[in-house]
């Protein structure tokens, strides 16, 4: 296999959205198979309820109902007790075949080899001679605690993959039983679709320390694109630090929320300096004041940085201008962007229906759905020129 080579003049947005996406698309289509799998025997399930008697008259189910009524039963706890015990053996080989990816190394000595790629390439072009120093992911302690985080938050997606096959039919079987039983035939079709949007949730139960619920894709995805984004930056510093350089200053997109504006254009240390310090120019035989807004541990604790950020660090050269050093927070560029997010969620969320329907009806009024949102999408999208990003709007992309 060949060697990854790093580009330094690949953005940061992309190398976020790229990795983040692969870890997604490995859960998700976890996820997918995982439902599937559970529905095709919910559907088998469901199917052979339908054919219990009704519920008995005054005098009784006659001796050719019982039998059947029987007969049907006897079938329906065979088919639930192979149902278990296959659901139970998938989930533990999909589980195991994520551990086995070792997703988390990969991805984050990829992620930290490309931030230090970008910052020698820009300490390079500033015109600063670089150090000699190892070019390795593994040189920043930093960068390897963020693989271990996000092993360890993959780990727990693995053990939910492995357990969610048995744990949703039991549920489904819950959801179901109860009243077929009892004969009560006309709520049938309400117990389809109780089904359905179970099963159109996904794999759900994930709370982040901000008290947000999100599906095993969009977790996946939230912890990929942050840990990717948080090694990037940590291995850029670490080759900044190399090359002794303490200053750096952050760079964001123009739609940026506002817990990342008030640092983005500011310059920011590496080390617990702040204030107006004296520092040579750059590229003059003189001095200039400069002012360090704060510590980049001070920003992270402020907010830059959230979960599913893409701002990066760049080194700042005394004296050199500040890119974005006017940057002004724009509310409604922010909404615009949530507001496009939203509408791609609501394109997934109907398709999602629309792919776990039980009944050709409810297929039909989620395929209307599917129809409707993305109508909604295209006058957002000529409404603020905003470019439309199919991608985002597929299945296969999570929910983050």
């Amino acid at each position: 296999m060949a060697l990854f080579k790093p580009d330094p003049e690949r953005s940061i947005e992309d190398i976020v959205e790229d990795l983040g996406q692969e870890i997604a698309a490995r859960y998700r289509d976890a996820e997918d198979k995982m439902i599937l799998e559970v529905a095709i025997r919910a559907q088998r399930d469901m199917e052979l309820s339908a054919e219990l008697p009704d519920a008995p008259t005054v005098g009784g189910l006659t001796v050719a109902e019982r039998r059947r009524q029987n007969r049907i039963l006897a079938e329906l706890a065979a088919h639930r007790a192979v149902a278990l015990r296959d659901l139970a053996a998938l989930g533990e080989r999909v589980g195991n075949r994520l551990r086995s990816a070792h997703l988390a190394e990969r991805i984050i000595g990829i992620a930290a080899m490309e931030g230090e790629a970008a910052a020698s390439a820009s300490l390079g072009f500033a015109g600063r001679p670089l150090r000699a120093v190892p070019f390795t992911s593994t040189a920043s302690q930093s960068v390897a605690m963020v693989a271990i985080s996000l092993e360890n938050r993959l780990e727990v997606l693995a053990q939910r993959i492995t357990r969610y096959p048995r744990d949703a039919y039991q549920r489904i079987v819950a959801i179901y039983t109860p009243n077929t039983l009892l004969g009560l035939t006309t709520s049938k079709q309400q117990q389809a679709r109780i089904v359905q949007r179970f099963l159109a949730e996904g794999i759900t139960g994930f709370t982040d320390r901000g008290g947000r619920n999100w599906t095993i894709g969009a977790y996946a995805e939230m912890a990929g694109r942050t840990s990717v984004a948080r090694a990037y930056n940590d291995a850029g510093v670490w080759r900044m630090q190399q090359s002794n350089i303490n200053l750096g200053t952050i760079a964001g997109s123009l739609d940026a929320c506002k817990r990342c504006a008030p640092w983005i254009g500011k310059i920011v240390s590496l080390d617990s300096t702040t204030g107006d310090i004296e520092l040579p120019h750059t590229t003059r035989e003189e001095t200039v004041v400069v002012h360090i807004t704060g510590t980049l541990e001070q920003a992270r604790a402020q907010g830059w940085g959230h979960p599913n950020d893409r701002c990066k660090i760049v080194a700042y050269q005394p004296g050199l201008a500040i890119p974005q050093a006017d940057f002004q927070y724009d509310r409604k560029a922010e909404q615009e962007r949530q507001e496009q997010r939203r509408l791609e969620r609501e394109i997934r969320s109907a398709k999602r229906r629309e792919a776990s329907a039980l009944t050709d009806t409810d297929r039909r009024r989620a395929a209307a759905d599917v129809a409707s949102a993305q109508r909604e999408m295209r006058g957002f999208i000529e409404q603020t020129g905003h470019k439309r990003k199919s991608v985002r709007e597929q299945l296969r992309f999570a929910d983050g």
